[in-house]
């Protein structure tokens, strides 16, 4: 009987650490891999496995491509995306005050 407050305890920390276990988003239960530099060899055996298939690409392509890939699964293909929508948001924005103001060419004079 004196026990049992401790073993209580014992047992919320443990299904604590389960659940966090089990429904924490781990960084290691990603679906795609982190985007990192790319080895030549994997370019070389890409091309190779493609060439076989029929698909000529030539190396360079492969590892632009792979680049690409390793920059859109590390989000700053998304980064850039954003950076340029703001870039021409602002620029309409600038637009749409430059029309809106009136222009001092065209005041009358009475």
């Amino acid at each position: 009987m004196p026990f049992y407050f401790f073993f209580g305890l014992l047992g919320l920390v443990i299904g604590g650490l389960m659940t966090w276990f089990f429904l924490a988003d781990h960084p290691f239960e990603s679906i795609e891999t982190p985007g990192g530099p790319v080895d030549p060899v994997e370019a070389s055996l890409l091309a190779k496995e493609l060439a076989g298939q029929g698909i000529t690409l030539d190396e360079a392509t492969i590892v632009r491509l792979l680049n690409l890939h390793g920059d859109y699964v590390d989000g700053q293909i998304r980064a850039a995306q954003a950076a340029a929508e703001a870039a021409r948001l602002e620029a309409a924005r600038v637009q749409a005050a430059q029309d809106a103001a009136p222009d001092a060419t065209t005041t009358d004079s009475v």
